[in-house]
């Protein structure tokens, strides 16, 4: 059966690698141009089940997230005003069992990952950055934290579901500012709303 968009997008290659390795490339380099042998080229015609590895977004990864202060404030609006944004965490699954045939046997299997490790290590090094795509959210300018075996102990097979762990950063100026809420634009346009004092103490 063919592939649909869908497949392809979410699930085949939801990763893609920008600057670094791909700093010549304009719309980047997909995961499937370092997990199959040929680069992704080699990739037209296949069927799902001949690509390497398959990948899906793991519970957990988030679309908005705050920091709240734990210290009491005056009041509701003031702890509203100090909310502070935390950035966006997706973390994606790689499924890659050996197969029996030759290019996904053991060895073949040990050869792509240890290629795939070389090329992750080296795209990273360069300033390289990730995007990845979930069926609910493209994340945009992700670092990449880690990569981690995840395999079940009971199973047979050892060593073929790795983590991904990325993670966008707060680095633009809209995104410091969005990260800080409103609380320095109100606090400059005397917005803010501050507790009243009087002989008696805090009103």
């Amino acid at each position: 059966m063919s592939l649909t968009q869908f497949q392809l997008q979410n699930e085949i290659s939801p990763i893609v690698l920008m600057g670094g390795l791909a700093q010549q490339l304009q719309d980047g380099m997909k995961i499937t141009d370092l997990t199959e042998p040929g680069g992704d080229a080699s990739t037209v015609g296949y069927t799902y089940d001949d690509y390497f590895a398959h990948f899906k977004p793991v519970s957990g990864g988030t679309l908005a997230e705050w920091g709240i202060a734990e210290y009491p404030f005056a009041s509701l609006i003031m702890a509203a005003n100090a909310v502070i944004q935390n950035p966006l965490k997706i973390s994606m699954l790689m499924i890659c069992p050996a197969q029996t045939d030759t290019e996904r046997n053991y060895i073949s299997k040990s050869q792509r990952l240890t290629n795939l490790q070389n090329q992750i290590q080296t795209h990273i090094s360069l300033g390289g950055t990730f995007i990845v795509v979930t069926p609910a959210f493209t994340y945009d300018n992700v670092l990449l934290r880690s990569i981690r075996d995840v395999s079940p102990p009971s199973d047979k097979q050892v060593q073929f579901i790795w983590q991904w762990d990325f993670e966008q950063p707060l680095i633009t100026t809209s995104g410091a500012q969005q990260a800080l809420g409103f609380f320095a634009s109100k606090a400059q346009n005397g917005l803010l709303t501050l507790p009243s004092w009087s002989s008696g103490g805090l009103i």
